[in-house]
């Protein structure tokens, strides 16, 4: 009978295919170093994306603080979960607490990236809990429905900056690195990609804003300037305002089912009629018509994004 022995030079010979085999965070080798702070690894700029604007409207059912969405334009499907676009001074944590400044895209520089969600609403993942960003989207609607540009939750996808570990559970806190492997954001969008880390959020799907340059505790408004907003309440935010959101493409004027539309509501002024004693061809009184407010829809489909959904409109070009 034979017996095997192995000497310990060919015993690490052996090991080091597997060593190399394990799942390592992000993108690759950082050239200039993991925490190099000039960008050798940076994420992709913002700069030149067309982004998708949804409908203008109440701050706290749109989920954005000017009261505009970027992200997750269509607001019956998404109702829960808003892209917001800001622009902020030097690098923040996407964990930095709100100030209670209203700012954002059409509302002027941000003093914390948590600053852009509205009243009501909060940074997705901002306590590291995985299961935040789930309650609110699926992973078909993040990596393929947010449309152009890139939103960022306020969690690194790896629980260690070492190798990729088990999927998280209920327990799991992820943490919010300053750069790094696995420091990089949860990410929705079309800008957004995959590491190799997959399982932060979704088993498998999970994407990233990849550039180990800035990691979830310090990112700049240039390059992942799109935050994720995560709905605070358990429904509807429409619903919980007192109102609802109607359908995209609905036409708002039009009266509900079952009323009568020639019948002013009570207390209105009656048209057609005119005060006792007038010369004929005055003008009926109580008759001023209101300006239109209707906004033309711009169904200018942005290069390399989707199409934009009814009751949304491409965002002009050289808009941040």
């Amino acid at each position: 009978m034979f017996q095997l022995r192995f000497s310990p030079l060919l015993a690490v010979f052996l090991a080091v295919p597997v060593l190399l085999s394990a799942c390592v965070c992000g993108p690759g080798p950082n050239v200039g170093g993991y925490d190099d702070p000039s960008g050798k690894d940076p994420p992709r700029s913002l700069q030149g994306v067309k982004f998708i604007e949804s409908e203008k409207g109440e701050p706290e059912v749109i989920g954005c603080a000017d009261g505009q969405r970027e992200g997750f334009a269509d607001l019956t499907r998404h109702k829960r979960v808003a892209g917001c676009l800001a622009t902020w001074e030097g690098t923040k944590s996407l964990r930095d607490k709100p100030t209670g400044k209203v700012c954002g895209d059409d509302k002027g520089v941000c003093t914390s990236p948590a600053d852009a969600c509205s009243k009501g609403w909060h940074v997705c993942g901002y306590q590291g809990k995985h299961e935040d960003l789930k309650r609110h989207t699926t992973a078909n609607a993040c990596n393929k429905e947010a449309g152009p540009g890139k939103f960022v939750a306020a969690m690194s996808h790896g629980q260690t900056e070492d190798l990729c570990p088990p999927p998280p559970t209920a327990e799991t806190v992820f943490p919010c690195m300053d750069s790094g492997i696995c420091s990089e954001p949860v990410c929705c969008g079309d800008g957004c990609a995959f590491g190799k880390c997959r399982d932060a959020i979704w088993r498998g799907q999970t994407k990233i804003s990849l550039g180990k340059a800035e990691g979830c505790g310090s990112v700049t408004s240039e390059r992942n300037g799109g935050i994720l907003c995560c709905y605070d309440g358990d429904g509807d935010p429409a619903a919980a305002a007192g109102g609802e959101t109607p359908p995209a493409g609905a036409d708002p004027t039009t009266p509900p089912a079952g009323t009568d539309p020639g019948t002013p509501p009570t207390g209105a002024a009656p048209t057609g009629t005119l005060p006792t004693g007038a010369p004929a061809g005055a003008a009926p009184t109580g008759t001023t018509p209101a300006p239109s407010t209707a906004t033309p829809t711009d169904l200018t489909v942005p290069t390399g994004g989707p199409a934009p959904t009814p009751g949304t409109s491409a965002k002009k070009p050289g808009s941040k």
